[in-house]
C-alpha cells in the first residue's frame, strides 16, 4: 500500500509539476509592420517556463507576449477567463497575431480563438503552433481519475483527461491553420501507462486535430519542448511559412 500511494505522488508530481503565475500580461506598443506571438505556458507552470522560447521568437524578429495565470487547483472557467483578459491586453493594436501554445497552453489558446475569432479578425490572425497538447486528452491524467490528489489539483487539471468532458474534446474545429508538434521521447515513469509513441506526459496521438495544417514529431520530451532547439526552429518556419520544414 506504501508503495503504490509513493508511485502515485511521483507520477502526480510528473504530471502536474509545481510552479506558479508570478506576473501580469503587459501592454505592449506596435509598428505597422510587427507581428505578434502569444506564449501561454503549461499546467503548473509559470511565464518564466516559456522564457527561452520567448528569446528565441524575439531574434527572429517577432514581439512576444507571454501569458501567466495560476493553474493548480483552479476550475476551467477561473483560468479560461483570466488568459483571456490577459489576450485580449495582449493584442490591442497588434497588425498580426500569432500563437503558440505548450502543452495546457494550446487548450487555452483553442478556447479563446474559439469564442473570439470575430474580434482578432482573419486579416490579424496570423499562425497557430501547438506543442504537446494533449488536444484529445492524456492517458496518464487518466490514471489519477479516482485520486484524491487529483480533486486537489482541482478542474482544469481534471480536464486534461481524455473522453467526451475532456477541455481537448470540448472544444469545437476552427478554420484557423494549425501547426502540431509532438514529442516523442517516452519516460520510464509513464511509458507504461500509453499504448503508442508519446513525450513522457501526452501520447502522439493526442495531439492530433482532424483539422491541423500540418504535423511534425520531434524526438523531445514534453517538458524540454519549451527549450529545445529544434522544436523553436520548426515554430518559427511555421509562423514564417505556414508550414513546418520536412
Amino acid at each position: 500500500m506504501l508503495k503504490t500511494i509513493i508511485t502515485t505522488v511521483i507520477l502526480l508530481t510528473v504530471f502536474i509539476v509545481s510552479g506558479c503565475a508570478n506576473s501580469e500580461a503587459r501592454t505592449l506598443t506596435f509598428q505597422p509592420d510587427d507581428e505578434l506571438v502569444v506564449l501561454a505556458h503549461g499546467l503548473g507552470r509559470s511565464d518564466w517556463a516559456m522564457w527561452r522560447l520567448a528569446e528565441q521568437l524575439e531574434d527572429a524578429g517577432y514581439k512576444v507576449c507571454r501569458l501567466d495565470y495560476d493553474t493548480l487547483g483552479e476550475s476551467v472557467s477561473s483560468v479560461l477567463a483570466e488568459t483571456s483578459k490577459q489576450i485580449d491586453a495582449c493584442i490591442v493594436n497588434a497588425p498580426k497575431i500569432h500563437f503558440v501554445g505548450h502543452s495546457l497552453g494550446g487548450l487555452i489558446t483553442r478556447a479563446y480563438l474559439q469564442n473570439n475569432l470575430d474580434k482578432i479578425g482573419q486579416e490579424r490572425l496570423g499562425e497557430v503552433v501547438l506543442m504537446g497538447t494533449p488536444n484529445k486528452g492524456s492517458e496518464l491524467a487518466d490514471h489519477f481519475n479516482d485520486s484524491w490528489l487529483m480533486d486537489i489539483a482541482g478542474g482544469i487539471t481534471q480536464a486534461m483527461m481524455t473522453g467526451d468532458n475532456s477541455l481537448g474534446n470540448s472544444l469545437g474545429e476552427l478554420e484557423v491553420n494549425f501547426g502540431v508538434i509532438a514529442g516523442t521521447e517516452s519516460s520510464s515513469l509513464t511509458n507504461d501507462k500509453f499504448t503508442g509513441p508519446n513525450d513522457g506526459l501526452v501520447s502522439v496521438e493526442s495531439t492530433k486535430l482532424k483539422n491541423m495544417s500540418d504535423f511534425i514529431t520531434i524526438k523531445v520530451n514534453h517538458a524540454q519542448m519549451r527549450y529545445n532547439e529544434e522544436v523553436a526552429e520548426q515554430t518559427i518556419h511555421f509562423l514564417r511559412k505556414g508550414v513546418f520544414k520536412h
